[in-house]
């Protein structure tokens, strides 16, 4: 019994992240990596996988006596002893480490394209060559328990190395690279009761990733069905493991990767609405990539839920299905190329009034926050005039010039569909980011007023489209009458036009 003698490492490995290459074509000089993506130098593989089995051979010699390496057989007892006194310390405390790291790996969301959090992607090449060595240990273990030892070290190697692959893909937003080693990891895990809800977990992950590919192939009526699969798949397990504690499937990760899931859902379902009235249904997913930055951004400044995404991309639906002509938006009546989503919130506030004998008051007013508020430089519209430095007082501001044009504003909204031609920003922020706008604003204005203030309460209404005409590259306008200013030039604006 030579020892090593059944470990596969003759097949070309990967340099970058040690997975096994496919099998190069005659005369390549290259192969390209279908784990990690990196293309590889058939001979730098090669060289690799000489210094592999140097390694292997050398990390054997140092836990087994010679005789044991050079000797042909070793009987089923004297392989026992060597088990429990050589090998079972080293892969008992080998075992300890990988489990720890492949845990937490788990404990964060498996989601593409959201990015705010940092991703642990830890040196995949390292496990693989990990699961060389106890592979090559194998026939030492000749009682059930040690092989058991040897099957979960084994089992967690592969899956840590493959989940390394996975989150380094999905931080490129590579998601063809992320299901070839989601696929892996899924046949690296056995049919057994203890792995059935990482499995579960991982099955509703490779479904979601499975769709994302399915679109950029164009097939939406695929997407549809594995994106609807891996919500369903996700919300099975919520149940299965609530009240339990299994760190592998945590339901707060379970819940993230499901809003995940849910949102692509809202993409896809735009894809291919475009796809039955003859448009691209890329087009949506291009959209789509443009606004994640800026929302992974709102993510992490605002400390933000995922929750966001999914009210966003339900409104960006609703405005894809409107310029198709399957639902309407309100719409203010006017002209104007750029149509800008703004939120209505109604702010209520109490506040005291007079000097000796002072007395309580109440006043309520509309405010108008656009929803592009990322790319617009104030976006809450000043109808208290609190940019002025002299702000109304609180017992005038139902009389504010400002308030009278949001009314006869609001009175010009019609229920419409939007025409196909126009462009239109769909909301980028959250209603509850959006009653934080408002919040703000109050408590700016309140600085003014010497704290008269004493209490405030904000709640988003509808959403309503205003259509504005170019002024210059950094300027929009309404009529005259109500003109923004960008943040960033226009072709930032008009990148997120749909």
């Amino acid at each position: 019994m030579q020892v090593g003698d059944s470990v596969e490492v003759y097949k070309l490995r990967c340099t970058n992240c040690g997975a096994p290459l496919p099998e190069p074509r005659p005369g390549d000089s290259w192969v390209r990596c279908e784990y990690c993506g990196y293309t590889n130098k058939i001979v730098d593989a090669s060289k690799y996988v000489e210094s592999l089995k140097l390694e292997l051979e050398r990390w054997i010699r140092e836990i087994l006596p010679p005789a044991v390496i050079t000797s042909t057989t070793v009987d089923v007892a004297a392989r026992y002893q060597i088990f429990q006194n050589l090998i079972k310390p080293k892969v008992s405390l080998t075992r300890a480490n990988v489990r720890a790291k492949y845990l937490q790996q788990l404990s964060q969301p498996i989601t593409p394209f959201i990015t705010a959090t940092p991703i642990l992607s830890d040196d995949s090449k390292r496990f693989f060559e990990e699961a060389l060595k106890i592979e090559a240990l194998k026939d030492f273990a000749v009682v059930e328990e040690d092989q058991k030892l040897l099957s979960e070290t084994l089992i967690y190697e592969n899956l840590t190395a493959y989940l390394a692959n996975i989150f380094r893909a999905l931080s490129k937003n590579d998601t063809r690279t992320a299901l070839k080693n989601c696929e892996e990891a899924l046949q690296a895990i056995p049919e057994l009761p203890e792995y059935s809800l990482v499995k579960e977990r991982l099955r509703a992950v490779h479904s979601m990733l499975s769709a994302i590919n399915e679109l950029w192939n164009r097939n939406t009526p695929a997407s549809l069905t594995l994106i609807s699969n891996s919500v369903s798949l996700y919300s099975s397990l919520l149940q299965k493991v609530s009240g339990k504690a299994v760190p592998e499937v945590n339901p707060g990760i379970l819940e993230v990767e499901k809003l995940c899931a849910e949102s692509l859902a809202n993409v896809i379902e735009i894809a291919h609405r475009l796809f039955s009235v003859g448009e691209d249904p890329l087009r949506i997913m291009e959209w789509f990539e443009k606004y994640v930055p800026i929302f992974n951004k709102l993510r992490e400044t605002y400390k933000r839920p995922l929750q966001d995404l999914l009210e966003i991309t339900t409104r960006v639906k609703e405005v894809v299905y409107s310029k198709t002509g399957l639902s309407e938006l309100s719409v203010v009546r006017g002209q104007g190329t750029h149509y800008i989503p703004y939120y209505v919130v109604n702010a209520r506030f109490s506040y005291v009034k007079g000097f000796l004998l002072r007395k309580g008051a109440e006043s309520s007013i509309k405010l108008l926050i656009a929803g592009a508020a990322p790319l617009i430089e104030g976006p809450v519209l000043d109808v208290l005039g609190v940019s002025a430095g002299k702000p109304i007082s609180p017992d005038k501001v139902e009389e504010a010039p400002a308030l009278k044009f949001v009314e006869e504003l609001l009175s010009r909204k019609v229920k419409t569909s939007i025409p196909p031609r126009a462009g239109v920003v769909p909301p980028l922020i959250a209603s509850v980011h959006v009653e934080k706008l408002a919040d703000s604003y109050i408590e700016n204005a309140n600085n003014y007023y010497r704290g008269k203030i004493t209490f405030a309460s904000t709640r988003v209404g509808e959403l309503i489209y205003v259509p504005f005409t170019e002024v210059s590259k950094g300027i929009l306008d309404f009529e005259g009458r109500l003109r923004i200013k960008l943040s960033a030039d226009l072709k930032s604006l008009e990148s997120l036009i749909i």
